[in-house]
């Protein structure tokens, strides 16, 4: 049974921002390695037409579909919103698939040599620990405290150093370095002790680093590429963002949230987006870097055995047009015209189809 694959492209520019890498699925459709569904409403501009952001036929093709790939949530122009926020729609998907793992690829612009283009992976909990239900959230009405409860179990820390190990094993980086605050925090040190337990006894490379040094790091260039920063959600989450900017744009990272075990609601076991936004004051003008998507794209196709060698071909024409240019408008150089959306799109199309095509 071949893989499907439901299209949501989401608010804003989100549908911009996957047509290109659609062509790709449809050319991998057309070759019958995979089924493609969609593109289906979800988001903000579900919710502008139909009064909701998780449409039942949205969410039924979604439990059809073994991964989704999402353009973005947010505002949606011309779409008053009131007490929806559009981002429920994603996080109903993600609790709905039980996607608790979030793995991030960011890469860098114009970037080649012995990384061979490979991108920096942030892996974290998506689920549980500053990512915890409700039940771990005290709420203030402004004068009494506020209080949110950071909870992990030697479980989930040992399934994320597992996930850790088997990407540098399969030759998607060459090491780990583990960010933590341990000097601080409890769930830290249990953080810092199984992670070390899992890489030893798997004889995979780990540095442990506290995470205002992760920060650092980052922010001054000293972390390669082909490295997992593995961390704590809300870590994470900050550090992937910092990593991109670094790199030259949000638009350079790209988004997997992920269920590692058996599916829980249908057949569907991942999310994949760009990190980004909707950014509504853009949309329409065809300007947005793409890149995210594509990011996106190749780590939904690694995720499966089946369709995991489509997808450094992806990764590695993104890197080829980054480096031999024209960008758009967030990477081109100063004096130097931009591209357009689908202008940077038919470059990494024709470069990853050459490559396709000899495995499709």
């Amino acid at each position: 049974m071949n893989r499907r694959i439901a299209v949501l492209p989401g608010d804003g520019v989100g549908a911009e921002v996957v047509a290109g890498p659609v062509e790709l699925l449809e050319a991998i459709a057309d070759a019958g390695r995979i089924e493609l569904t969609g593109p289906w409403a979800v988001g903000a501009s579900a919710f502008g037409a139909l009064g909701t952001g998780l449409p039942a036929d949205t969410l039924a093709a979604c439990d059809d579909c073994d991964a989704m790939f999402f353009g973005a949530a947010g505002e949606h122009p011309g779409v008053s919103l009131d007490d929806y926020r559009p981002e429920h729609s994603i996080i109903g998907l993600r609790q709905r698939y039980d996607l608790r793992v979030s793995i991030r690829n960011i890469v860098r612009a114009g970037e080649s040599g012995e990384s061979g283009g490979r991108p920096l992976i942030v892996l974290r909990n998506l689920l549980g620990g500053a990512y915890g239900a409700a039940s771990t959230r005290t709420e203030s009405d402004g004068t009494d405290a506020a209080g949110d409860e950071v909870i992990l179990t030697p479980e989930q820390i040992a399934e994320l150093a597992e996930m850790a190990c088997d990407l540098v094993e399969q030759g998607l980086a060459s090491s780990i370095v583990s960010a933590d605050k341990a000097n601080l925090m409890a769930t830290s040190r249990l953080w810092r002790s199984v992670t070390g337990q899992v890489a030893e006894a798997r004889g995979v490379p780990l540095r442990h680093t506290y995470i205002d040094r992760m920060a650092f790091e980052l922010a001054h260039d000293d972390v390669v590429s082909d490295t997992v920063v593995l961390t704590e959600g809300i870590f994470g989450d900050m550090l992937s963002d910092l990593a991109a900017g670094r790199a030259g744009s949000i638009a350079l990272c790209g988004s997997a949230s992920v269920n590692p075990g058996p599916p829980v609601q249908g057949r569907c076991v991942g999310l994949f987006e760009p990190v980004h936004g909707s950014a509504p004051r853009h949309t329409g003008k065809g300007k947005v870097n793409p890149s995210g998507a594509y990011l996106a794209l190749a780590a939904l196709l690694e995720w499966f055995p089946d369709t995991a060698e489509l997808g450094p071909p992806v990764t590695a024409a993104l890197s080829e047009a980054l480096q031999a240019g024209p960008l758009t408008y967030d990477l081109a150089p100063a004096g130097t015209e931009p591209v357009g959306t689908a202008s940077f799109a038919a470059a990494v199309n024709a470069r990853a189809l050459r490559s396709l095509k000899e495995l499709l």
